[in-house]
Order: structure tokens, then sequence, then C-alpha cells
């Protein structure tokens, strides 16, 4: 969990910056919604949304306070997928060769291999 926390305090960060850029952006149209970030895991998402830091795991106290402060201004929503339905999924677990074309095929990646004659 203490991983896919910090992977979650990253994407935070890269959201923070992509909305900051948007915001300078004059044509685009304000105020942005907040950037959707999807988790797999129950764990993170509990700690993410957790009003108070238990103070266990000190190494993730700044980045749970971080975190906070992006739900509360609106700059991230946090929200659950599961597994199966996780696009992603592909890139981080070593799956079924099925599982890898279909999860490529809902990100709208083609194959670059080339079909015998």
């Amino acid at each position: 969990m203490e991983y896919e926390f910090m992977a979650l305090a990253a994407a935070g960060k890269e959201s923070e910056w992509l909305r900051n850029m948007i915001l300078e952006i004059p044509l685009w149209s304000k105020p942005i919604a907040p950037i959707s970030i999807r988790r797999d895991s129950v764990a993170t998402l509990a700690k993410a949304y957790s009003q108070m830091y238990n103070g266990k795991s000190r190494h993730l106290g700044v980045m749970h306070s971080m975190i906070r402060e992006l739900i509360i201004n609106e700059v991230v929503s946090i929200e659950f997928v599961r597994s199966q339905q996780n696009l992603a999924n592909h890139l981080t677990k070593g799956l079924a060769r099925d599982l890898v074309l279909k999860f490529a095929k809902g990100m709208s990646l083609k194959s670059n291999l080339v079909a015998e004659c």
C-alpha cells in the first residue's frame, strides 16, 4: 500500500502541474473540473480520503497532507476502479496475452505486428 500511496502522490504532483499549465492558457474555459485519478487499491483510497493521519508511517505524512490538500482544493478526485477494468493494469503486472491485448485495445493502442502472408 505504501508504494501505491507514493505513486498516488507523484500522480497528484503531475496533475497539479498540468492544471496550472491549463490555467495559463487564456482560451481554455474556466473553471476546470478536478483531474480524475483512478486507483484499484481500497487501502490507498481510504488513506487518501482519511481526515486524520495516524503517524505510523512517518515518511508518508508529507504525502498524505499534500494529497489531502489537492482533494480539498478540487485539483484532483480519486476514484476506485476494479483491477479487471483498469486499463493500465497490463503495464504493471504480468498478464495473459489476451488480457494485454484487451487492455491495449481499450487504450486505443495498435499492434505493430505485420500480418504474415
